[in-house]
């Protein structure tokens, strides 16, 4: 004699995508976030740049020199290339222009301090001389820092 097992439907294994999917997802989601994260990170990088290396043209052309540029509106000309972005809170980014007679005299603080942050002394501008004018400071430094919080 036969004795038949009732059994749960067609398969016993109706449940077992479901369960799978929840195993993966929360990996699948954190490696595709990362993705997102560091491609906005490269992003941002590259809009920074491209910022710097255009509005440092008006200080290597001497159009900044001539039009007595200040700190305030170097800074306003860099963000408003950035602005769509990034933020312009001063507390975020940091713009450091210096000149310097020769290479040899070039000197600049280290981006970070002792404990791994930005130092507050990277708000610097001293554009210098032109390139247009001769033996006037025509090596000029700009670098520009942002305080990206990953997510």
């Amino acid at each position: 004699m036969r004795i038949r097992i009732p059994s749960l439907g067609p398969s016993a294994t109706s449940g077992s995508a479901a369960v799978e999917f929840a195993m993966i997802a929360p990996i699948f989601l954190l490696l595709l976030f990362a993705i997102l994260e560091v491609a906005l990170s490269f992003y941002a990088d590259q809009i920074l740049t491209n910022a710097v290396i255009e509005t440092g043209r008006l200080v290597r052309t001497g159009q900044a020199q001539q039009q007595n540029m200040s700190a305030s509106q170097f800074r306003a000309a860099l963000c408003n290339k950035i602005n769509y972005l990034l933020s312009c809170d001063g507390s975020k980014l940091y713009i450091d222009v210096r000149s310097f007679a020769t290479f040899g005299a070039a000197s600049y603080p280290a981006p970070l301090d002792g404990a791994g942050n930005l130092s507050p002394d990277l708000n610097s501008y001293q554009p210098g001389g032109s390139s247009d004018t001769a033996g006037v400071n025509t090596i000029v430094l700009i670098r520009a820092f942002y305080k990206w919080k990953l997510l």
